[in-house]
């Protein structure tokens, strides 16, 4: 189930902040509320994978690089776009403070794995 919601709140994230900037802020009320969710979703999501992997050696694999390459795709195209297309286009801080939860998630699951993998060959 994590898995799902996960998926689902990333593409639903990427579509609003897209369409937010697009239609020039005109959701940013949104904005505060759907960034924390998201990141508390993935939080949430990648923490039980973390405790998986060390408590019930779940090996599965994780496409955390997808989640990584998506964002900062899309926050090259929204930060060349407001540079590009002038003021009116902006992009709000809690995407670009959500795109460093990301990044940040991301860099933590990949010290655990090595950890992990690490205590694994050694014993």
């Amino acid at each position: 189930m994590w898995k799902f919601l996960t998926n689902f709140w990333t593409v639903a994230y990427l579509v609003f902040i897209v369409l937010n900037f697009v239609k020039h802020n005109t959701y940013e009320f949104l904005v505060s509320p759907v960034s924390a969710l998201y990141v508390g979703i993935l939080t949430l999501y990648v923490g039980s994978k973390e405790f998986d992997r060390w408590y019930a050696n779940h090996q599965g694999r994780r496409r955390g690089e997808l989640f990584v390459i998506a964002f900062t795709v899309v926050m090259a195209v929204l930060l060349g776009g407001a540079l590009i297309l002038g003021e009116s286009y902006r992009v709000p801080s809690d995407v670009v403070a959500t795109y460093i939860a990301v990044l940040s998630i991301f860099i933590i699951t990949q010290k655990s794995k090595r950890l992990y993998n690490s205590k694994a060959r050694h014993g």
